[in-house]
């Protein structure tokens, strides 16, 4: 919430926090998560950053390939620029590779100009065939795939 709740509030999506903690807690939800090695001040080790993710259809409607889509990925403000967000994002395109699901897709506000360049410049992403721009609708947002594994 602490990262990204301004982001959706101007967002045509909103902030709704009873919803976000839905998709959190869906039975389909699973989390990588990064700790640091030395205890904080609570004592236990601190969270980094984590990675929420599923494995998922590309197509509700007309399944055709399984896919793993990123729902969130966030990193600390003591972590950032650490290298900490690429490994998580590879660590997602090798459990994608290990599964044999060809693509991992992810949804990226236009406005969060830093992740949309990490995405498409250090990762390589690349415009979803599916992301409303695609079809020349106006969005706040894209939908990023890389195809990490061949059919």
């Amino acid at each position: 919430e602490r990262n990204m709740r301004g982001m959706y509030e101007e967002s045509s999506w909103g902030f709704d926090r009873d919803a976000k903690m839905d998709e959190l807690r869906h039975p389909n939800a699973r989390f990588l998560a990064a700790f640091g090695e030395e205890e904080g001040a609570g004592g236990g080790r601190p969270l980094l950053g984590f990675s929420h993710f599923r494995f998922e259809w590309d197509n509700e409607d007309d399944p055709i390939d399984p896919i793993l889509y990123v729902y969130e990925i966030h990193i600390s403000d003591a972590a950032r620029r650490s290298g900490l967000g690429k490994r998580l994002m590879t660590i997602m395109e090798l459990i994608a590779v290990r599964y044999k699901i060809r693509r991992v897709v992810l949804t990226v506000f236009k406005s969060n100009i830093s992740a949309m360049q990490f995405y498409l410049n250090k990762m390589k992403y690349g415009v979803d065939h599916s992301s409303p721009s695609k079809y020349g609708e106006a969005a706040d947002y894209e939908i990023l795939s890389k195809v990490v594994c061949k059919k």
